[in-house]
């Protein structure tokens, strides 16, 4: 069972096994991770005013994380590794160290028992910083969105800080706003939180194998709650307290909301609700399509097998009139005793896939492999990472027939940028070969462009 990697840029689509995590081939943290969690505990130091040499150590490190190409978890076991990294010193290298074996960073643990998770939830809110939350804390004990909403309907801000009349409306309007998409997070945070969850369930012995499922293994851009299906030896019926009592005790856990036989539920740091499934090994395949959905998919599979004389649910597909099970162990087995192929998950949304399966047209889903190029690259000319030559280099390492260079123009002023002299031999990087650096089958072009786009040369997933 080969390890499926949660690429964000490229959700899910990939063969059909989809996203199966087998122990060996998951951790529970990645640079991406600790550098959020840095950042979130730069802010929390912030908001209780902690010395600014400690905030700013936390911001460095966060971003030597997310900057870096050291694989922070390989390099754990060698402190002195972790120094040579810009940014990273003695005190930061043993709390990279700490991450990597825990998951967790202990000063951020600390300050979010004191305040409550809602501070990091007040930060998403458009123009909310550390400073403004650490006001709202000391002078109103205001910890959450759903404080600050009521706050502002008692007018509990007014003459404050900062708070004048039109700084008011902009939260009332950014609380508005931020309701309106909240109970949903973008599918990156999604699947990270599900590898790093993954990675802790398969430390159990008898827990062989975890998949996402719902919208985050059908590839949908935002995800509301995260379902995971476990199954092994320890998931089996009668035999599940040693794995419920696993999951309970996972560090990531904020409040629990049940904790029964073969289900766990909680929320995480982020308010994220996770549904963490324990099933046997014969209903594995008949879980994982019920519970990845769509709704509207499900819907029209079960009205399917009822014409053909059968039930499914997310036990079995079983016939109607001795309840016998035909098939439940895998996917394609209830797909084929339906008369269909089996389909992407991302196919499965009922816009017409089941009729394309009973005639065996399904169309193909985009994987990695056929992406040939990248038309969005900033380099170090503008407010990129990376010199061009990297850039370059990089792709022809991902199979890249061609990129093109977008760099920012002097116009905005903020980045850097180039001019209409610059060229692709202009960049300090060099490319060297000039527009064939990439390889002797690769193309680079150069483009002023006004949008962001990828910014560093980091190995492609």
């Amino acid at each position: 069972m080969g390890r499926i990697e949660l690429n964000p840029a490229r959700p899910l689509a990939r063969d059909p096994a989809f996203a199966r995590y087998s122990r060996a081939e998951v951790r529970s943290v990645d640079n991406k991770t600790m550098a959020r969690l840095l950042s979130e505990t730069a802010d929390l130091l912030e908001i209780d005013n902690a010395d600014s040499f400690r905030i700013r150590s936390y911001r460095r490190a966060a971003d030597a994380a997310e900057q870096t190409t050291v694989d922070l978890v390989e390099a754990a076991g060698d402190a002195a590794r972790l120094m040579e990294i810009d940014g990273i010193g003695k005190g930061m290298a043993a709390r990279l160290q700490s991450m990597a074996r825990t998951g967790s960073l202990e000063q951020r643990d600390e300050l979010l028992k004191k305040y409550g998770g809602g501070v990091l939830e007040l930060l998403k809110l458009p123009g909310m910083g550390p400073k403004t939350v650490a006001l709202l804390w000391a002078a109103a004990k205001i910890g959450s969105i759903d404080q600050l909403w009521e706050a502002i309907g008692g007018g509990r801000l007014n003459g404050l800080p900062r708070m004048g009349a039109k700084q008011v409306e902009r939260l009332r309007k950014g609380i508005e706003d931020y309701r309106r998409s909240a109970g949903r997070f973008r599918i990156d945070r999604a699947a990270e939180e599900a590898e790093r969850i993954a990675a802790y369930l398969l430390k159990l012995d008898g827990i062989d194998r975890v998949t996402p499922a719902g919208s985050l293994r059908r590839g949908r851009e935002t995800v509301g709650d995260l379902d995971l299906l476990a199954t092994g030896p320890a998931c089996e019926p009668g035999r599940t307290e040693a794995a419920v009592a696993h999951v309970a005790a996972y560090p990531g856990i904020h409040d629990m909301i049940v904790k029964g036989e073969n289900k766990v539920s909680f929320h995480n740091g982020e308010g994220m609700q996770v549904d963490v499934r324990l099933l046997p090994t014969a209903s594995y395949g008949a879980a994982l399509q019920y519970f990845t959905g769509s709704k509207g998919h499900n819907v029209a599979l079960r009205q399917r097998a009822l014409k053909m004389g059968y039930t499914l649910n997310e036990w079995a597909l079983a016939r109607l009139d001795d309840g016998s099970a035909v098939a439940g162990a895998s996917e394609e087995e209830i797909y084929a005793a339906l008369g269909l192929t089996a389909m992407a998950p991302e196919l499965r949304e009922n816009l017409g896939e089941i009729e394309c399966a009973a005639r065996g047209e399904l169309p193909q889903v985009i994987a990695l492999e056929d992406i040939r190029g990248d038309v969005h690259m900033h380099t170090t000319a503008s407010d990129g990472r990376s010199s061009i030559r990297e850039m370059a280099e990089a792709a022809a390492a991902c199979g890249y027939e061609y990129i093109a260079i977008t760099d920012h123009s002097k116009n905005l002023a903020m980045t850097g940028g180039i001019g209409r002299e610059a060229g692709v031999g202009a960049d300090r990087g060099g490319a060297g070969g000039g527009p064939r650096a990439g390889g002797p089958d690769s193309r680079v072009h150069r483009n002023r462009g006004r949008h962001s786009g990828r910014r560093d040369a980091r190995p492609c997933r």
